[in-house]
């Protein structure tokens, strides 16, 4: 009796699209521009903005079920924590609260690192996860630095009057503008690092972004000389 063999098809695993993750970073860097941290639910709104780029990142953490449930639990308890800071203003809740989305962050940063450097062709999604992680990096370190602030108050000299209240909302705010201004090495100094670990983290992030900048410009080239290369070869 003669057997037809089916010849066996192997499904390779869906690449996560990185778009809908850098729309959720561009608006919310805009958007919480326009937030005043004084306002509750201006407050309320942009709690619910860093939670709309969880939810988003759930798309590039596909490939890991536990790294996806990871950070499901750490987003989740992130947005309870704050919430429960809104209503009873206690220091420590607002800690858990950064804690858990800078830990969001670094799982993020991971995820679509192993994307965007692992092998395969450049496509417009790759780039698009190399600008994401370069949002990322920025929003994560002013977890950080905020993280600094409310442990160590005064670690950080603000031009604003009242800017010493370690309120996190506000202190977020002025920092995911601080931490861009660092990672792109621009340094207006109108905020500036007074405690040791504060200077230190700020010095590790201005190298972290030139470093990364290079890595992701050589990884690129590298990537696209070896595509042409095969494509040549076929």
């Amino acid at each position: 009796m003669n057997s037809t063999l089916q010849p066996e098809t192997t499904r390779l695993p869906r690449r996560p699209r990185h778009g809908e993750l850098l729309l959720a970073l561009v608006s919310l860097m805009f958007v919480q521009s326009c937030l005043s941290p004084e306002n509750q639910i201006h407050r309320v709104a942009l709690n619910a903005l860093f939670f709309l780029v969880v939810l988003s990142a759930i798309r590039s953490l596909t490939g890991s079920a536990a790294r996806m449930w990871g950070t499901l639990l750490a987003g989740v308890s992130a947005y309870a924590a704050s919430w429960a800071n809104e209503i009873t203003g206690t220091a420590w809740l607002a800690i858990v609260s950064d804690s858990c989305f800078a830990l969001v962050f670094v799982f993020l940063i991971y995820a679509v690192g192993e994307n965007v450097f692992g092998e395969g062709p450049i496509d417009a999604n790759r780039i698009i996860g190399a600008v994401s992680i370069y949002f990322l990096l920025g929003l994560l370190w002013a977890f950080l630095y905020t993280l600094a602030a409310l442990v160590q108050p005064g670690a950080f000299l603000f031009p604003v009057e009242n800017a010493e209240s370690t309120e996190n909302t506000r202190l977020l705010s002025e920092f995911i503008y601080f931490s861009n201004v660092t990672l792109t090495t621009l340094g207006y100094g109108d905020v500036v690092p007074l405690s040791r670990p504060a200077k230190m983290l700020a010095v590790l992030q201005a190298m972290l972004g030139q470093l990364y900048l290079a890595v992701v410009v050589a990884r690129m080239v590298g990537l696209q000389v070896s595509q042409k290369s095969t494509e040549e070869s076929a």
